[in-house]
């Protein structure tokens, strides 16, 4: 997916991370823990580690001035006890004592939807063309696109006890130039193979969204059940279309758009309600391992929904595999920028409504939904992939620019002529920076998974579902192989 517009909402890979296994049951801010826990803090994140911004929500900044989630021993900043009551003290090198123990377990709000039907392996709809070999496409009732247009989803049922859910990716609207390269309904999408910002220069085309639709109608990389490299071999999988330009997110049923005559539907977030309805009870206790992913937008959107995923299938595993699609820290993802979408989008309803730390008045500090996702998964895991320099989620975050000078106005094409000046492009120096950050902060929670390509590849967009997948692109390695042990268990940083 061609992503303009990868919205580095920088919201839900947080949401994934951090969380040191003996702090699961502390609040973000300290102040709650099991009545049957207390004692010494567990064994903490490197302070250096820490997350930005002085720490988690109350944490304070630690010694170094670096602030972190440092639960015990081992830390740089304060320390959480395993369930304490409150922040043992911060000592030298950050090994204070767990709290008290005295007040309760802190309880989140269940966000799975309601329960639909489930899908019949031998029903489904007709289509003309039909879908690739061993595809079923199911409408999903309710579920619009921007233009208000209906869709559906695309499902395989597999051989093995295992589902991967993956979302499409396409851009993002935000004004009428971003809109124009984003698909508004599912029968249409971006020309070309979404690889490079030149290659995608011709904006949309009458597609049908489905599993090949940027590889020229061939099943390549994670959707090729016929190659026995493929660490999803034998899944069942799903295929979201993405024609919503809200990263899989939104809640703004009828939003204004600079330079775009009519309302928009920014309704990713409902529509996922609807589709995780119907697919739960059409797996649930049919598998006992759930992969969500997606890449470029559906990166962003797979790092957004896994919470609400995981709420609806309970007992069962969910981890996230991203592609081109990493948020970053607001250092590198503008705070004018995420202001923007939480209002365009409607991304403020989207979010949890108990998660008091995300929300701000100035529109950023989208991470802090991190101190809150980390507590209450503690097992999600979340593997990350991409090209160090990647040059289509760099033309998107180049409207942040300048203070967002252009945020209303802004044209790829125009941002694309003038890319040797860093006020109009966004630097290849800051995204590879920004992947730097973002690894030195979350590697040392062992819930970050990272693989970066460099050399030739080192500007390409998305590369799960391309045959380059089973290619060595970095370290000696391929993505397949990095899946492959994420999906046993590995979390490991593999660089170019």
């Amino acid at each position: 997916m061609s992503d303009f517009a990868k919205t580095s909402i920088t919201l839900a890979l947080f949401a994934l991370l951090g969380c040191a296994p003996n702090a699961s049951d502390s609040t973000p801010d300290g102040t709650s823990g099991p009545s049957t826990v207390g004692g010494g803090g567990g064994t903490g994140f490197p302070g250096g580690g820490g997350f930005p911004e002085g720490g988690v929500s109350g944490g304070g900044a630690a010694p170094s001035g670096s602030g972190g989630l440092s639960p015990g021993s081992g830390g740089q900043g304060p320390g959480y006890g395993s369930g304490g009551s409150d922040l043992g003290g911060a000592g030298s090198g950050g090994d204070g004592s767990g709290g008290d123990g005295t007040a309760g377990a802190r309880s989140y709000v269940n966000l799975a939807p309601p329960e639909l039907s489930p899908l019949d392996p031998n029903g489904g709809t007709t289509l003309s063309p039909p879908p690739p070999a061993g595809w079923t496409y199911f409408p999903i009732d309710g579920a619009q696109c921007r233009d208000g247009s209906s869709f559906g989803i695309y499902v395989r049922f597999g051989t093995a006890p295992k589902l991967m859910m993956y979302l499409e990716g396409g851009g993002a609207c935000t004004d009428a130039g971003f809109c124009n390269y984003n698909p508004p309904n599912a029968n249409m999408a971006i020309v070309g193979t979404g690889e490079t910002v030149l290659g995608s220069a011709g904006g949309l085309v009458a597609s049908r969204q489905q599993p090949g639709v940027y590889t020229g109608g061939v099943l390549q990389g994670i959707f090729d059940d016929a190659n026995e490299k493929n660490p999803y071999q034998g899944w069942s999988q799903v295929y979201v279309p993405y024609c919503t330009g809200d990263v899989h997110f939104g809640s703004n049923p009828s939003a204004t758009v600079p330079g775009v005559p009519t309302p928009q539907h920014f309704v990713g977030y409902s529509n996922m309600q609807k589709i995780v309805g119907h697919v739960v009870p059409t797996f649930q206790g049919k598998v006992d391992r759930v992969i969500l992913t997606g890449a470029s937008a559906g990166s962003f959107g797979a790092a957004l929904n896994v919470s609400m995923v995981q709420d609806a299938f309970g007992a069962t595993p969910v981890d996230v595999v991203l592609d081109s699609g990493l948020p970053f820290t607001d250092k590198y993802m503008f705070t004018c920028m995420q202001k923007t979408w939480r209002e365009l989008w409607g991304l403020n309803d989207s979010l949890p409504s108990d998660c008091s730390e995300c929300f701000s008045e100035d529109g950023g500090g989208l991470v802090h939904l991190a101190d809150f996702e980390m507590k209450k998964h503690p097992n999600v895991k979340l593997a990350a992939v991409s090209s160090s320099q990647d040059e289509v989620i760099r033309l998107f975050f180049s409207m942040g620019l300048k203070s967002c000078a252009t945020i209303g106005t802004s044209d790829p094409v125009a941002i694309t002529i003038g890319q040797l000046d860093p006020t109009v492009y966004y630097p290849a120096a800051d995204y590879t920076a920004a992947l730097t950050e973002m690894k030195s902060l979350y590697g040392p929670t062992h819930r970050l998974a990272t693989y970066l390509v460099g050399g030739p590849n080192i500007t390409f967009h998305e590369h799960t579902f391309r045959s380059r997948f089973y290619d060595p692109l970095s370290g000696g390695k391929s993505i397949a192989d990095f899946v492959s042990g994420f999906l046993s268990g590995t979390v490991e940083d593999v660089t170019p």
